[in-house]
């Protein structure tokens, strides 16, 4: 079984019925580094859509109609984050939504400004977030692309990128458990990946999301540089949340193709009705690559091989028609 950071528990092996309507990817313009999560009956999606600003969201109740719901997040006048406000991940705990992103402000006293990841809290995911934790992680180093994971025990850990612009020009992932109430970090980083296969290039792991499949922890991540057309998505698998954690033999899992360029930076929901997972992700909007990415969804499947190893497909990057996701209309 699938469960935790989806939402309800899917079973990601069992056939569904699809319906007759279709979608075509992008399903949504202008949202790079996409994090959807599902609350009732709608979804919410958020991105680097106003990096300038903070975070618009997006709703929808299909996955593939999306409409814009304005700020869930702005900065004022006396918010930490100035500007570059990216990646962010939202989470529902305990009742009341956290949003957790990365933005540039002032570090050392002043003396500079850098990456920082924060939080913020809202009573509904619509927002509006107000900052709890900003900065929440300082360990003297620019950090970003945050992914919040809880596990079944009721243990909350951070999952992020430590950025390459100052951890000399390679992006390291790593891993550092959060109090319960998500507003401090406890003890110390953990090392999760870096950049060692040759598809990844040598530059970047980025974008961590984390889910578990039974026994089993799950890291999906992208590589290479975002703007970068051979942009693409992997994954590595753990015993533990803190790892130690094995790319797969699998990957890439989500690469280019003629028609698709740097599909990546991704995260995971349910169908409306539970019977399907769906990768969400972002594509190029020119196949050259660059700064412009749409939001795309394609089909995930996760199963268990006899050696007992987790098996994570995704059927796409597509562009042709698709059935809609299973318990959707239009």
């Amino acid at each position: 079984m699938l469960a935790l950071a989806l939402g309800p528990m899917v079973n990601a092996d069992r056939p569904s019925t699809r319906p007759a309507a279709t979608y075509a990817n992008p399903v949504a313009r202008n949202l790079p580094d996409p994090h959807v999560i599902r609350h009732g009956d709608t979804y919410y999606a958020y991105g680097t859509n106003a990096p300038g600003e903070g975070y618009r969201v997006l709703v929808s109740k299909n996955l593939v109609d999306w409409q814009d719901r304005g700020f869930a997040f702005r900065k004022t006048a006396t918010s930490w984050g100035r500007e570059h406000f990216w990646a962010p991940c939202v989470i529902e705990h305990a009742g009341r939504f956290y949003l957790f992103y990365s933005s540039f402000g002032p570090v050392e006293g002043g003396k500079r400004s850098s990456h920082r990841i924060c939080v913020a809290t809202a009573d509904s995911p619509l927002g509006p977030f107000t900052d709890l934790a900003a900065p929440l992680l300082e360990i003297g180093k620019a950090t970003i692309d945050a992914h919040a994971f809880v596990d079944e025990d009721g243990k909350a850990y951070l999952y992020y990128a430590l950025d390459h612009s100052e951890n000399g020009r390679q992006s390291h992932l790593y891993v550092v458990e959060l109090s319960s109430d998500l507003t401090k970090v406890i003890g110390q980083p953990v090392f999760c990946t870096r950049p060692d296969a040759e598809w990844e290039g040598d530059e970047w792991n980025e974008a961590p999301f984390v889910f578990r499949h039974g026994d089993t922890y799950v890291m999906m991540y992208s590589a290479r540089g975002f703007f970068d057309p051979r942009y693409a998505l992997g994954y590595a698998t753990a015993k533990s949340p803190l790892g130690p954690w094995t790319k797969s033999p699998l990957n890439p899992i989500l690469t280019r193709t003629p028609e698709v360029s740097g599909p990546g930076h991704n995260s995971v929901v349910p169908s409306p009705d539970g019977r399907e997972l769906f990768c969400v992700y972002h594509v190029h909007r020119k196949l050259e690559g660059g700064h412009e990415r749409d939001l795309a969804i394609d089909r995930m499947t996760v199963t268990t091989s006899s050696d007992g190893a987790v098996i994570v497909k995704i059927s796409g990057p597509t562009k042709s028609p698709q059935p809609l996701p299973s318990g959707a209309s239009r």
